[in-house]
């Protein structure tokens, strides 16, 4: 493609969100299609083949050696179910982090505060590995809460305002 004119550079936004409607008939969404992205990283890739693998099981056990076809609420209620019942804390834990932590700088500071915990680091470590969320010690929890909140006052404290961020011409690019 030498000497042609690049139009526009873009790439599809990744979905933060399960899908409304992640079944349709007999047609399952999977991996970024039905939504399965983790928030904070951006991953997707275990999600993408976990959930692939899960709907196809749930699929072929609905048709019973083809003898028939699955209908959207039986899919909807294996594998829909099994993967929000699987998953769905993690999610959850992630979009509240999010909330909290990513909203601006006082609390990008806390956080940043909070990973100097050995509790957290383990935890976090956990919880990406076994793709699920790990922890469950509750005088550690509750260490953490308190934790948290001192780290909020410290970070909304002495962190510098957030800067306005405006870039038209970017914007115009993309338009």
């Amino acid at each position: 493609f030498a000497g042609e004119k690049i139009i526009r550079v873009e790439a599809p936004p990744i979905p933060e969100h399960y899908r409304p409607r992640r079944v349709q008939g007999r047609i399952a969404l999977v991996g970024d299609a039905a939504g399965y992205v983790t928030k904070c990283s951006g991953e997707g890739i275990y999600f993408a083949a976990k959930s692939g693998r899960m709907a196809a099981e749930e699929i072929v056990a609905l048709m019973k050696g083809g003898s028939r076809l699955p209908t959207q609420a039986e899919i909807e209620d294996t594998y829909c179910k099994k993967y929000d019942g699987l998953y769905g804390p993690t999610y959850t834990v992630l979009d509240i982090l999010q909330k909290v932590f990513y909203t601006n700088n006082g609390a990008r500071e806390a956080f940043v505060e909070l990973c100097n915990s050995k509790y957290v680091q383990q935890v976090t470590f956990d919880s990406y590995l076994y793709k699920r969320v790990q922890g469950n010690n509750p005088l550690d929890d509750i260490k953490l809460l308190g934790e948290t909140i001192g780290c909020m006052v410290k970070g909304y404290s002495t962190a510098k305002p957030d800067a306005e961020f405006s870039n038209p011409v970017e914007s115009l690019k993309r338009i």
